[in-house]
């Protein structure tokens, strides 16, 4: 895709969402996310200050250097790996550009792209949906990438339920072989999400996925089974969730959640909205718990770039007006450790303003008002922010993202995607550059 259509949809109609940008077209209404190829806010203190390392007794008089705190995350999605090889090449790399986080992405459209008894395989990984894979990414990722010293964290959409681009891709929504768990919507057709006018979103459709209705209970708790599973089941050091929120406003009138809420949405929008905003953050917090009921490790989210946009008095999309996203909310709650802005924009000459960056363009968002709103809005919660950085933005770009993100306190960053700093062969840059002094995740004193 162009900037220019990344910017287009960005800046139109409030139901307008950033879509694909890895390999798949963009089209409204679709949403910025980690998974397919926005008033001033006040700047803090840096949150990636030194911590010193604790020296024996004998090397007292010479202690050992301060060791940076910051996240250094790397989206790698399902489609910039296909092999044992491709993954430790994936590693190596990200070890070289002194990356300390790997949000590997092994399950998209509820499906599995390693060993499963809960959803079924990808049919990336086995050549039909619900076949028998012959080997575990997910396993070759934690070894390749602990051997190196990088945390691994599991990337699982939430969802997004089925890819629904063409007739081919929705064809291969079928029975899976005898043995093998079946794709919940071959399952429970009802869970797909309804649309304004009381119809099951169709495949294909214009949002690239069936969304799955969050109204229904087995939707949340086959997300947390899940979690819960490839904590327990893998070395993972953390969850990363994509696709947590609903495709646009004008979803959700299910029957399940017309019932549960028990009013006229037409007549209590803002109560409507509300509680769908609702479902989603129980979504997340079940998710949270059932992880944490297995081991303690973070669960992080790729999140909408603009919180909300009455906060800037943009004419913009956002997370939690159109989405019913409130990552804030999610860390006040105590369930979210880490939100990872989807930024996928350029610093604006003109701090906060929303407008053309060249004659003929769509208006881009400032990439600094919107990384500084969302340190603003975490603040409270103290849960970290990783500002989300696109590399085909150009280096130039990086480097003033990257000073600018620490200038305002950000705990670290996240680069999407994997392929896109590949074809730059950017290693070298970030390691010898922006990221020439190793750091290590921040840590997370409300996990002990």
């Amino acid at each position: 895709m162009t900037q220019k259509s990344l910017y287009a949809l960005l800046a139109a109609a409030p139901a307008l969402m950033i879509g694909a940008l890895a390999g798949t077209a963009l089209r409204a209404p679709s949403a910025p996310s980690t998974d397919t190829p926005l008033a001033a806010a006040a700047l803090v203190a840096p949150a990636f200050a030194a911590t010193p390392s604790a020296a024996p007794a004998a090397e007292s008089a010479a202690p050992r250097p301060a060791v940076m705190e910051e996240g250094r995350a790397l989206w790698v999605n399902r489609w910039d790996y296909g092999s044992a090889a491709t993954i430790r090449q994936v590693m190596e790399n990200a070890a070289r550009a002194h990356f300390n986080i790997v949000y590997f992405q092994v399950r998209g459209p509820w499906d599995a792209r390693y060993r499963s008894q809960l959803d079924p395989c990808s049919t990336r990984l086995c050549d039909r949906l619900g076949g028998v894979p012959t080997w575990d990414p997910l396993e070759v990722a934690v070894r390749e990438a602990h051997a190196r010293g990088l945390q691994l964290h599991a990337w699982i959409n939430g969802l997004s339920g089925w890819e629904s681009n063409d007739g081919s891709t929705c064809a291969r929504l079928r029975p899976s072989a005898p043995g093998q768990p079946n794709h919940v919507l071959v399952d429970h057709p009802e869970w797909a999400m309804h649309t304004r006018a009381g119809r099951p979103m169709r495949c294909p459709n214009g949002e690239e996925y069936v969304y799955l209705s969050p109204a229904h209970a087995g939707v949340r708790t086959h997300l947390a089974r899940v979690a819960a599973d490839i904590v327990r089941r893998y070395e993972v050091d953390g969850i990363h969730l994509d696709r947590i929120r609903y495709p646009g406003a004008d979803y959700g009138w299910d029957p399940a959640a017309l019932a549960q809420f028990g009013r006229d949405p037409a007549a209590n929008p803002q109560d409507w909205a509300r509680f769908r905003r609702d479902l989603v953050s129980r979504m997340v917090q079940e998710t949270h718990d059932s992880i944490h009921a297995v081991r303690a490790v973070p669960l992080s989210a790729a999140v909408w770039p603009i919180y909300d946009r009455t906060r800037f008095g943009w004419p913009s999309s956002s997370g939690v007006g159109q989405f019913f996203q409130d990552t804030w909310g999610w860390a006040s709650g105590g369930y979210l450790d880490v939100a990872v802005p989807m930024t996928y924009f350029r610093v604006a000459p003109e701090r906060c303003s929303y407008r053309p960056l060249r004659p003929g363009q769509e208006p881009n968002p400032d990439w600094d008002c919107m990384i500084a709103d969302h340190v603003q809005g975490m603040r409270p919660s103290g849960r970290h922010v990783y500002a989300g950085v696109l590399p085909g933005l150009g280096r130039d770009e990086i480097t003033k993202q990257v000073r600018i993100g620490r200038a305002h306190g950000v705990n670290g960053f996240s680069f999407y995607f994997y392929s896109a700093l590949a074809d730059m062969n950017a290693w070298a840059f970030l390691g010898d550059g922006v990221f020439r002094e190793p750091a290590v995740p921040p840590r997370m004193p409300w996990l002990q």
